[in-house]
C-alpha cells in the first residue's frame, strides 16, 4: 500500500527526473479512506438494523407479545398500516406506532415449537 502511495506521488519530469511532488489523488486519498470507514462502520450496520427492524414489524401479528422502546410490554390485540393496539394488563389497551415496538418476546412455549420444527 505504501509503495503505490509512492509510486503516486512521484512525478516525472520532462528531463527524466523523478521528483516528488505532491499528487492530487494523494491528496484525496485520507478523505476517501474515511469515507470508506465510515462506510463499513456506521452506515452499513445502521442499514441492516434498520431493514431487521422492518422485517420484525412486518410480520408481527395479533397475540404477540412485545416490548416497546419504552419498556412496556403488550399483546397486539388489532393493527393497522400505521399504529398497533397493546393490551397492557386485562382490560387496559394503549395505542403506539409501529416504530414504537423494540422487540418481539419470544414464549417459553415458542421456543419449544421453533426448536422442534427445524
Amino acid at each position: 500500500m505504501l509503495a503505490i502511495i509512492t509510486l503516486l506521488a512521484q512525478t516525472t519530469d520532462t528531463n527524466g527526473d523523478s521528483t516528488t511532488s505532491t499528487n492530487p489523488i494523494v491528496s484525496l486519498l485520507p478523505i476517501l479512506l474515511l469515507v470508506a470507514v465510515f462506510y463499513f462502520f456506521m452506515i452499513r450496520p445502521q442499514r441492516n438494523r434498520m431493514r431487521a427492524h422492518q422485517d420484525l414489524v412486518s410480520n408481527l401479528g395479533l397475540g404477540d407479545e412485545v416490548e416497546t422502546i419504552g419498556g412496556l410490554y403488550g399483546t397486539i390485540r388489532s393493527m393497522d398500516d400505521e399504529s398497533f393496539i397493546l393490551e397492557i394488563s386485562p382490560g387496559t389497551t394503549a395505542r403506539f406506532s409501529r416504530g414504537a415496538v423494540r422487540r418481539k418476546v419470544i414464549q417459553p412455549g415458542d421456543e419449544e415449537q421453533s426448536e422442534s420444527a427445524t
